[in-house]
Parts: C-alpha cells; structure tokens; sequence
C-alpha cells in the first residue's frame, strides 16, 4: 500500500469501488426487489448456492475486492491525519486483511462443503 495519489494503490482503490458498486446494485436488485416476489432465499437455497464454483468464486473475489477497498481507505485516512506511519500502518492493515481473508475463506469452504439440509 502506497499513500502516494496516483499510483497502483489509488488505481486499486478505484477499481475495488467501480467493482463494489456494480455488485451491491446487482445484490440489491436480484434479492431484495426481483426476490421480494418469492419472498427472500432460505438458508437451505443460500446453502445450495455455495455448491456452484461460481458463485464460490465470485464471493471471494468480492471479499478481495471489499477487503482491499475498505482496508486501503482507512490506510489513507491513518496516513494522511498522521495518526500513525505508513509503514506501521501498512503492516497492521496488511496483517487485518490477512486474517480477515483467512477467516472469510475458512467460513466460505465450510458453507461450500456443508451439506444440503
């Protein structure tokens, strides 16, 4: 991660959101007002749709993508406020995501593994 504006971080930063912004209209559009119609997904169908690699995938591509937006900002907002050094900042945030990534896939294989109830 880099405060410098302009350069891969900020791209990254950009992208993650233009990615963000797309999957949470869709998100919005597909279960709360076209699944309105036949009320909102069990967890039986949730369940079911964790054993399509597909939708595996791209919740975890979502979860790089929501991670590393979340994560960079607040690494912008501790750098630029001076609150702490960019490079402490760098390995505290970079550790967080880590873990948090780790669990998220931990608790993403555990749904795609569980069986159909």
């Amino acid at each position: 991660m880099s405060s410098r504006k302009g350069g891969l971080g900020w791209v990254l930063q950009a992208l993650t959101g233009a990615v963000l912004t797309v999957v949470v209209v869709a998100h919005l559009v597909r279960v709360h007002l076209q699944g309105s119609y036949k009320g909102l997904p069990t967890y039986g169908e949730v369940l079911m749709a964790f054993k399509n690699p597909l939708v595996v995938a791209s919740e975890l591509a979502l979860l790089v993508a929501a991670l590393y937006h979340a994560l960079y900002g607040l690494h912008m907002v501790l750098v630029e406020a001076k609150l702490v050094s960019e490079g402490k900042s760098r390995k505290m945030l970079s550790t967080l995501g880590i873990l948090l990534f780790a669990y998220a896939l931990l608790l993403t294989l555990y749904l795609a593994a569980k069986p159909y109830p």
